[in-house]
């Protein structure tokens, strides 16, 4: 079995602490050996606030809209770790999601989301790669620019 949470440490990579959640919503369900997370958004702090805010295009470069969706993947990390007790529990990412708050010209969306691909790979290795979709949204939660869901395969 490989050991995730070495890898992150060899990489240098800080995965934070748990989010808090701003609703009546599971951070991350698990179910027949399958975690789903709801939406994680990049974070800051302390205080915790929202990493990166605003619209991508407008506001922000994509080498920022980038480093929000790398962001927002260690967020899904901590909350995953959180439910899991450690991250060796994972044995693939299946599928990523990402919403890019974005103008409307704006059209690098998947080049935004390589920042979370970009980490997976880094930690998991190319080989387990998921399959991800990329939306580009007019607002997101907190002003944030880029949010991601992960449906993850565990470990028995």
């Amino acid at each position: 079995m490989s050991d995730w949470e070495k890898r992150i440490a060899e990489l240098g990579v800080e995965v934070p602490g748990p989010l808090p959640t701003g609703g009546l919503y599971a951070p991350v369900v698990v179910d027949a050996g399958v975690a789903y997370t709801s939406g994680i958004v990049a974070v800051a702090g302390p205080p915790i606030r929202t990493a990166y805010p605003g619209c991508v295009g407008s506001d922000l470069s994509v080498e920022e809209a980038r480093a929000s969706a790398r962001g927002a993947m260690l967020s899904t990390l901590a909350q995953l770790r959180s439910v899991l007790g450690d991250l060796n529990r994972i044995e693939r990412f299946l599928k990523v999601t990402g919403y890019v708050r974005a103008a409307s010209e704006f059209t690098e969306l998947p080049t935004v989301l390589d920042g979370a691909s970009n980490l997976l790979v880094e930690i998991f290795g190319d080989e387990r790669r998921s399959a991800r979709t990329t939306v580009g949204v007019a607002a997101l939660p907190g002003g944030a620019s880029v949010e991601l869901d992960a449906t993850v395969r565990l470990r028995d």
